[in-house]
């Protein structure tokens, strides 16, 4: 009976400092099924299940709250990334304008090989421009400026026949619908 004795006084005493693994949830106590002690009953019961559901509630919002910071860190590190690779492309038209003065034909090509890279840079985030001379006018991918008069049949579906401002897609998102010239 005294060895029962100690073993519950042992239960019932909080862990000694460094006896729980950093970081670890401490396991909950189970909810008082005994009452051996003066003036518990059904109130003791209630109680701790009060103190229970109030502890959870403050790790689930907690947990929310780390949650939210670790996606706006992934925002903010994504958006450097995007914005590093922008700056080599600025930097780029800075050395074109410095060769301007010296050959126009140099800044021409330069221009060209910046405007290369900035569609590289585009292509490698998922950017991909939509395709649309030649193709049937799609309201989803296009918009139309203007209409002229077409050479197909009377009645055939429009088509685009001059790109005025490209349109891109981000995968299966429009980021921007091409601005086009359809056939009536």
């Amino acid at each position: 009976m005294v060895a029962e004795e100690v073993h519950r006084k042992e239960a019932d005493e909080p862990p000694a400092q460094g006896q729980e693994a950093a970081g670890a949830v401490p396991a909950p106590e189970p909810p008082p099924t005994t009452r051996t002690r003066p003036g518990e009953g059904a109130e003791g019961d209630l109680e701790w299940w009060r103190d229970r559901a109030l502890r959870l509630q403050a790790e689930m919002e907690n947990f929310r709250k780390r949650q939210q910071r670790l996606a706006e860190e992934q925002v903010r590190a994504d958006r450097e990334r995007v914005l590093r690779a922008f700056l080599k492309v600025a930097d780029d038209l800075e050395r074109a304008l410095h060769a301007a003065e010296a050959d126009p034909e140099r800044l021409r090509e330069g221009v060209r090989l910046i405007y290369q890279t900035l569609l590289n840079l585009l292509e490698k985030e998922g950017v991909r421009r939509v395709e649309a001379v030649g193709q049937p006018f799609d309201p989803n991918l296009h918009e139309a400026v203007t209409a002229v008069q077409g050479q197909g049949a009377e009645g055939s579906e429009p088509k685009v026949v001059e790109v005025i401002e490209p349109g891109y897609t981000l995968g299966d998102r429009l980021l921007r619908p091409a601005k086009v010239v359809v056939s009536k």
